[in-house]
Formats: structure tokens, C-alpha cells, sequence
């Protein structure tokens, strides 16, 4: 099992929203968000990525500590 889950994560990434109609409500949506994360990671060659870190596990690691905000689009 990974961790966090993927509803940690919605829960993480919906703490500082406030607009019920922001909030992330499907796990596909936090999982997209990830490796759109993940490939801005590589393209930006970020130095964790040129350390050996996996690209998807950095980006986790980045909406864990609410260093990325989420943007929902409808």
C-alpha cells in the first residue's frame, strides 16, 4: 500500500480550501495532479529529480507539505 493514500492526499490538498466547489472529490483528480507535478518536476529539472528521486514520489512528497496548491477546473 502507498503512503500516503489517495484520500490523504484530497483531504491534504482540500485543508486550505474554502469554496465547497474547489474541493477535490475523486481520487483520479489528485492522482492527475500528481503527475502533471511530476512532469513539471522533470521539466524544470529539479534537483531532486537529477538526485535519483522518482518524479511521481517528489511530486507526492510536494502535495503532502502543501507546497503545490490543486487548481480545479470545471
Amino acid at each position: 500500500m502507498f503512503e500516503p493514500s489517495g484520500q490523504e492526499l484530497i483531504n491534504i490538498a482540500n485543508e486550505s480550501i474554502l469554496n465547497e466547489n474547489e474541493k477535490i472529490k475523486s481520487k483520479y483528480s489528485i492522482i492527475i495532479a500528481a503527475a502533471k507535478r511530476a512532469r513539471q518536476l522533470v521539466d524544470e529539472e529539479d534537483e531532486r529529480i537529477e538526485a535519483g528521486v522518482n518524479p511521481l514520489s517528489a511530486a507526492i512528497e510536494d502535495i503532502e507539505n502543501k507546497e503545490v496548491r490543486i487548481k480545479v477546473e470545471e
